[in-house]
């Protein structure tokens, strides 16, 4: 029998997240996310330097949006010392294994949904939700929801920057079955994708530890790309860019990669409120 996906799913994923993330010589998805995510940063902190940013007594700041084990935060951390980082992520268990890692101290790691306004506000120049971070929600006003609260903690004249799987990747990888190895565990997905209803199904089973497997649903859904342009306005960002994206080498643009930015005339009552 199939478990409800989502918060338990993540929990059960969380141990072993990151052996599988780089099973069979795969390079963490965080990390190719990460090669491609750098270079945007530094052309963003180069600029906010050059407007003044550091008489403020603020440093440059990024918000990862589902940052699920934090190794995204990591290879940034690594590069960047200076910078103000953060992760936000709905699962308590993937964000405990965020919190072990090395240099995890010097990174704020919150817990909080997208389907509610976050614990800050106007906090990040940058702020990212990758690896199918919004595939996940459910309908069009979950999205608009989403892209409200994500508004709500750009700095003005800040990015938002995200991914999503488009209809060539649900096409391309949401199908058939795949397994996955590694000392004591195993991984099965069987993916399908519904063209009509524009929705990924999968069901994940996860072995590990000597538990009996487990077996969970999941639900991911095409959102199509006029749809998400105007929940970007509909919540005050100017989309800068879109951009297919193959993640995979000698593979199809499975992703679309977005920039959107907030004008630097936009406001919100309320008090700033910044992690560490």
């Amino acid at each position: 029998m199939s478990e409800v996906g989502g918060a338990e799913l993540y929990q059960a994923l969380a141990p072993i997240y990151d052996d599988w993330q780089a099973s069979d010589g795969m390079t963490p998805f965080a990390l190719v996310t990460g090669a491609k995510l750098a270079p945007l940063l530094e052309r963003e902190a180069r600029a906010r330097a050059a407007l003044g940013a550091r008489a403020t007594g603020r440093g440059f700041s990024f918000l990862d949006v589902g940052c699920g084990t934090g190794t995204l935060l990591g290879s940034l951390r690594a590069q960047q010392p200076t910078w103000r980082l953060a992760g936000l992520d709905a699962s308590a268990a993937m964000l405990a294994v965020a919190a072990r890692k090395p240099l995890a101290h010097t990174i704020g790691l919150v817990g909080a949904t997208l389907d509610r306004p976050f614990p800050f506000v106007r906090a990040f120049d940058v702020v990212g939700a990758f690896y199918d971070t919004l595939n996940h929600l459910p309908d069009p006003p979950a999205l608009a929801r989403a892209f409200a609260a994500l508004c709500a903690v750009v700095r003005p004249g800040g990015l938002l920057v995200f991914d999503l799987t488009n209809r060539r990747g649900f096409e391309r990888w949401w199908r058939g079955r795949n397994d996955f190895s590694g000392p004591g565990w195993r991984i099965s997905v069987e993916a399908r994708f519904d063209p009509t209803h524009e929705i990924g199904q999968a069901q994940v089973t996860i072995a590990a530890g000597g538990a009996p497997s487990r077996s969970f649903q999941l639900l991911e859904r095409h959102l199509p790309e006029p749809d998400v342009g105007r929940a970007l306005m509909a919540a005050g960002f100017a989309v800068e860019r879109t951009e297919g994206w193959a993640p995979f080498a000698a593979d199809v643009e499975g992703k679309t990669w977005w920039v959107a930015r907030l004008p630097s005339n936009s406001h919100i009552n309320g008090r700033i409120d910044v992690v560490p």
